[in-house]
């Protein structure tokens, strides 16, 4: 058979493109935040990340410009050789400081330093990786790559059993999300925590939708618990909270020393553009100053949570700024989201 044959035979997208619900790839033409233009029409966008609205800050929009006129538009070329800025580890000096960690390494996504550097840490077959079912994408992808034996656990009461086969865990790396991206569940850390003195493993959390939300100044879910010196690395993004495109992570001087030389995401991809490392520093700046930023985004949240549950909308208990509506089918879901966009005139919705 070709190569291509099952490309061809794919149908789903025509599928939901005859019935008229097919709802990805929109084409945006402009944004002034959490308001879009879709079809030359203003719609209200309810799927973004732009937890605290940072994304038209003229500070964090400043911080582009300048870095544009500064750098030009990219660094074209990765920062093992070519593309390394003083923005750059001006940046990674800010988040280290911010999360209380010896040393921080920046990547051009938040995909690419999840793969990056769990694939590096999990290189050898000796390796254990202990992976939450739940884990986001790019932390399947990164185990996926790595040589390391890989096991999957359902919550922390299926970790300690599987745990329990041995008294000691040393050559072991158990990663999760802190905040579980499509139902808004939040781990628990203090457990985990709890589980990495007894068993000696290593605690990786990939913090993506705490950052900049949970915790005290938004620092993230593990300061939120109380457990931020027992995760040994925290990995976060720039594309949620702080405004930007580009991911991070941050931990011992000494493994992320290795993660810049060993780390291949990073190693052979071109470094993050100037203008995405200044906005990202202009938002966590902003994030550690301006305190009024999270009393707004929690109000907003407890208004809108509450008025869902009034209506008799189910969100599964969440208890961030991630609501899902649980709905039932994912074709009922396709089909509400069209006709929240086919009833609403002058102000509508994208799901």
């Amino acid at each position: 058979m070709d190569l291509f044959e099952h490309c061809r035979r794919y149908r789903d997208a025509d599928i939901m493109r005859a019935a008229g619900l097919y709802p990805y790839f929109q084409p945006l033409s402009g944004s002034d935040g959490p308001v879009v233009y879709l079809n030359g029409q203003e719609v209200v966008m309810m799927g973004s990340n732009n937890y605290l609205g940072l994304t038209h800050h003229p500070d964090v929009v400043e911080a582009a410009h300048d870095a544009i006129d500064r750098f030009g538009t990219g660094c074209t070329g990765s920062r093992f050789l070519n593309g390394n800025l003083a923005l750059h580890e001006e940046l990674e000096s800010e988040l280290s400081d911010f999360l209380g960690k010896e040393d921080t390494l920046v990547f051009s996504s938040g995909f690419l330093a999840n793969i990056g550097a769990i694939s590096a840490l999990g290189e050898s077959p000796s390796t254990v990786i202990f992976s939450d079912r739940e884990n986001h994408a790019s932390l399947i992808e990164g185990t996926r790559l790595a040589r390391a034996e890989v096991r999957i656990y359902d919550d922390p009461k299926h970790l300690e059993s599987l745990l329990g086969k041995h008294t000691r865990w040393p050559n072991t790396l158990v990663a999760t999300d802190a905040v579980f991206s499509m139902t808004g569940r939040v781990a628990d850390l203090k457990r985990l925590a709890t589980l990495r003195g007894r068993f000696g493993f290593r605690l990786y959390v990939d913090d993506a939708h705490g950052l900049g939300v949970l915790g005290p100044q938004g620092r993230g879910t593990a300061f939120e618990q109380d457990v931020d010196g027992d995760v040994d690395l925290a990995f976060g993004t720039f594309s949620k909270s702080l405004a930007s495109l580009g991911g991070f992570v941050a931990g011992e001087v000494d493994v992320i020393d290795y993660l810049r030389h060993k780390a291949r995401s990073l190693m052979f991809s071109a470094a993050l553009p100037p203008a995405s490392a200044a906005a990202a520093l202009a938002a966590l700046r902003i994030i550690r100053t301006d305190t009024a930023l999270h009393r707004r985004m929690w109000d907003r949240q407890r208004h809108w949570s509450a008025g869902l549950h009034r209506i008799g909308w189910q969100t599964l208990g969440s208890r961030t700024p991630i609501q899902p509506l649980f709905v039932g089918s994912e074709s009922l879901a396709f089909l509400l989201c069209r006709t929240a966009l086919n009833r609403l005139v002058s102000r509508q919705v994208v799901c």
